[in-house]
Formats: structure tokens, sequence, C-alpha cells
């Protein structure tokens, strides 16, 4: 199995120290109109009107009886609120938002803009390098500075911060100012590592339309039990009153088979059964630890050393961190 020479390196500033990743597009979308923040209440899974200006929180956009539909980071503004997608997904979040926003004559729209992702423990002193400021960017709030908006969180499973402008040069700048702190560049690839070592799910893989979001454990931190309605809260609410959600999300460790990324998402069987009783949606290839991945499997099988197989490979259930 080929991977990056420098992985190692890049995982251990992942790990251990700061690193940058540049983002294409940042997946922004801003609402705005009168009473905007009361039409957001009403539809997403999250407190909006308890966030001051500055402030953002996690929060999701569900379906009817509960389903995902969209991830996002919800910041509030003085006349508008930004909502942070994973990269590339600001405009799909927009689409999704506008059918709930129409009667309250609220508009969402995409800001295709590129970004600079600054990750790993270190990225405080990163950020606050180009910033100039130590105290400037609060933990999971937002900032605007010369152009540059900076949000407290990444949308891509592991914690940091995004600044996106609209303008190259800008970023430029951004790139050598959190490498000049101390931020080494990584790729796309070693922070999918890192987002499947640390167990987060993420739109497209483990949340997508048939995903109850409890079921891979995001809700402690994208919904609001405390609020009032929104959209699908019948389902969530009852969900945590009366039961627990039946599948759940396991880190696995493949033990025997292909090095080569199978064709996602793979269904999954308990050792010595033929019925399918899981789904590996993320997979990955570590130079030192092989092949790693996250499955939604029945809850009966996410016991560690738990034996489960698909696409002609084995697996072993592990706990989070994977390695």
């Amino acid at each position: 199995m080929a991977f990056e020479p420098d992985l190692i390196a890049q995982l251990a500033s992942l790990e251990g120290g700061a690193a940058y990743l540049p983002l294409a597009d940042a997946g922004l979308a801003r609402v705005s109109g009168p009473g905007h923040r009361e039409a957001l209440q009403r539809v997403l899974s999250q407190d909006v009107l308890g966030l001051s200006p500055g402030q953002g929180r996690p929060a999701l956009l569900l379906a009817p009886k509960g389903q995902f539909r969209a991830l996002m980071a919800v910041f509030a503004g003085e006349d508008s609120t930004w909502l942070l997608a994973p990269p590339g997904r600001g405009e799909e979040l927009a689409r999704s938002l506008r059918p709930y926003l129409l009667l309250s004559r609220c508009t969402a729209e995409p800001a295709v803009v590129g970004a600079v992702a600054v990750l790993g423990p270190g990225r405080r002193e990163a950020v606050a390098g180009a910033l100039a400021d130590a105290a400037a960017l609060p933990e999971g709030g937002w900032l605007e500075r010369a152009g540059v908006l900076w949000f407290g969180r990444t949308l891509l499973g592991v914690p940091g911060a995004v600044a996106a402008a609209r303008e190259p040069d800008a970023l430029a700048v951004l790139e050598r100012q959190v490498r000049a702190a101390g931020a080494e560049p990584v790729s796309a690839g070693a922070v999918e590592l890192e987002r499947i070592r640390a167990g987060s799910p993420v739109w497209g893989a483990e949340l997508t339309g048939t995903v109850l979001p409890p079921e891979t454990g995001i809700d402690a931190e994208t919904v609001s039990y405390s609020k009032g309605c929104y959209i699908g809260q019948e389902t969530i609410a009852r969900m945590r009153t009366y039961g627990h959600p039946n599948r759940c999300l396991a880190g696995l460790r493949q033990s025997a088979g292909d090095a080569g990324a199978p064709a996602l998402p793979v269904p999954l069987t308990a050792a010595g059964e033929d019925k399918v009783r899981g789904t590996l949606t993320s997979w990955g290839w570590h130079p030192r630890h092989g092949g790693v991945a996250l499955a939604l499997v029945k809850r009966e099988l996410a016991e560690p050393g738990t034996r489960l197989a698909g696409d002609g490979r084995e697996f072993r259930v592990t706990r989070f961190p994977i390695w």
C-alpha cells in the first residue's frame, strides 16, 4: 500500500503540534433578514437564540422524522448569521435551508471562499501568531479582521480553527503567518486519518439521510434538549427519554485482507454469520497501524474485540482513539 512518505510527520503535527490545511472552499453560508435568528431557532437542533454576537455552536438540520440532513456550526453576528458547513457544502446547506426560511422572508446564501484550517493541539499559538493577539479568537467563536473571517471550529472532524478570505493573496499571507508561528502543512488524507482515529462522524460518510444522529453520538454536541420545537425534535427527544439507538459508531482495526481502499459503504457481518449487522463507512491506511476504519454496527457488536468481516477483509472492534 503506497502512502505519502511524510505522512508520519504530518500525523505527528496533528497529534502533538500545529498543522494547517488549505481549503479550496470553506463551506460557508450566510443567513440574513428580519427575524432570521428566530427562523433558524424553529428549524435547527441547537439553541440559536442563546448565542451572543461572536459566539458559535454546532447544529443539525434534520428530517421531520429525525434523520440527518445537514451539519453546520452557527456563528451569531449583529445583523446576520454565518453557517460553517464541511468544506464544499456551503451551497448545499443554503439550498436545504431556503424552503424553511421563505415564509420568514429570510435568505440563505452560499459564500464560496477559500480558507486555511489550523489544526492540532498547538493551533492556538499558530492562530495567535496570525492574529498577533493570543486572546482574539474565543474557543468556538468567530471574528472578522482585515477582511478575513476567523472561526474557532472546523467541520473536518478534528479540532481547530478556519480562516476564510475571498482574496488569494490574503490566504497566502495567512499560510505564511501560521507557518511562521509553528504550524506545518498537512494533507487532507492525514486529516482524514486523524478523524477516523478520534471517531468523529462526518457528513456523507457516517452522517447520511438514513442515519439518526444519536446513532453516531453527535447529538451530545449538536442538539439542545432544553429548547423548544425544531424539525425532527419529537424523534430525537423520544430516543433520549425512552430508549437508545439500535446502532452505534465503532472504531475498527483491519486484521486481514486487501490493503487497498474499499468502495464504501461496505456491508459488514459478524464472524461466523451471513446476516449483515453493520456498515463500514470510513477507511484509511496508517503506515504503522494498517487499516483503520469507522462503522455503524448493531449495539451488541460494538464491544472491543468483536470480529467483523466485509469485502474480503476482517476487522476487530477497538476503543477510541484507535491508536
